[in-house]
């Protein structure tokens, strides 16, 4: 499956918008409904979490020498599966949408890597690969690449899948 397109601008990034759109997710995730969304949001938090050790060996391996970090070009922020996932999964919100320093990195990053733990950041934090990570994932045991890209792909779906119940829920 593709990734989602990124919009220009953050959602939720104006005055007041953060607190309505997290209520509004917070009205949905307590719908009885959405039981089965809960359900997988909360199998997708332990799928990530176990991709955690492997995600961190691969960007210990890449990220300290990177000439281009991801976190630092990138403009990233929750969308909306991403604070969906959140709220159904129980997990610690944030405070705000993410906002960047004009030329600033990640607001995340800090001298050792992402403060967040993996399971909160947003999905795209897991699922892209840089070619250095690819290149490196590729000198791994195929036992390990096959655990990690399968992981990967079990995430992804379970992530798809858990959007599609909460659409279904509230339908």
């Amino acid at each position: 499956m593709p990734p989602e397109p990124m919009p220009s601008a953050p959602p939720w990034s104006g005055p007041g918008q953060w607190p309505q759109a997290n209520q509004a997710l917070l009205i949905l995730a307590d719908n009885p409904a959405c039981a089965p969304a809960r359900a997988l949001a909360r199998e997708l938090a332990a799928a990530r979490r176990a991709l955690a050790p492997a995600m961190e060996r691969l960007c210990a391996a890449t990220c300290p020498r990177c000439l281009d970090p991801c976190c630092v070009r990138a403009r990233l922020w929750w969308g909306f599966a991403d604070l969906a996932f959140l709220h159904l999964a129980e997990l610690p919100l944030p405070l705000r949408q993410m906002a960047y320093a004009p030329g600033g990195a990640c607001p995340h990053l800090g001298p050792h890597g992402c403060h967040l733990a993996r399971e909160l950041r947003p999905w795209v934090c897991d699922w892209h690969l840089c070619p250095e990570q690819k290149l490196r994932l590729g000198q791994w045991d195929e036992a390990e690449r096959r655990e990690l890209l399968e992981g990967l792909e079990r995430a992804r779906g379970l992530r798809k899948s858990m959007a599609d119940a909460l659409m279904e829920g509230v339908g």
